[in-house]
């Protein structure tokens, strides 16, 4: 009866270490697939792979990895994003700038066609004064008719 006893005792001792061996095995095949999936970074350093390195550190170890790479990824994307908006700012002070450079030309030529229409306008005026003062003889000293056109030689015509 001891003997059967004993027997007992080391089957169930077998069975035990058979399953704490699978299981040890099965750990080290989830541990391996962990390492695998591990991004390669020189921020994350794990300072011990050894056997005695428990499956909770490393799974810790792997989702910080996994943590800092996508704080990363943000940071690259707000660093893309500031640039982009910066890029939209720029275009828009270009954009404005040239609105204002159209604006300020179209000014410029407005103001240009008032004054050779002004000049036109003295020339047609000088030249009527002219025909008036020929049908009347006794009037060669109308107001607005000085005789010449010199007035229209200090560049009027010119802006």
């Amino acid at each position: 009866a001891e003997r059967l006893e004993v027997k007992k005792r080391k089957e169930e001792m077998q069975r035990k270490e058979m399953f704490l061996e699978d299981q040890y095995y099965k750990t080290n095949e989830l541990l391996n697939r962990l390492d695998l999936g591990l991004p390669k970074s020189d921020s994350c350093q794990i300072a011990n792979r050894g056997p005695e390195s428990t499956a909770w550190t490393r799974s810790r170890i792997y989702k910080q990895a996994l943590r800092e790479d996508e704080n990363r990824r943000l940071e690259e994307m707000k660093r893309e994003q500031r640039r982009k908006a910066e890029l939209m700012e720029f275009k828009q002070k270009q954009e404005e700038e040239a609105r204002m450079r159209a604006h300020q030309n179209e000014q410029r030529s407005y103001l240009q066609s008032l004054c050779i229409f002004c000049c036109i306008l003295r020339v047609n005026n000088a030249f009527l004064d002219r025909l008036q003062n020929k049908t009347q003889p006794n009037s060669i000293n109308q107001p607005g008719y000085s005789g010449s056109l010199d007035y229209l030689s200090n560049g009027a015509w010119v802006s």
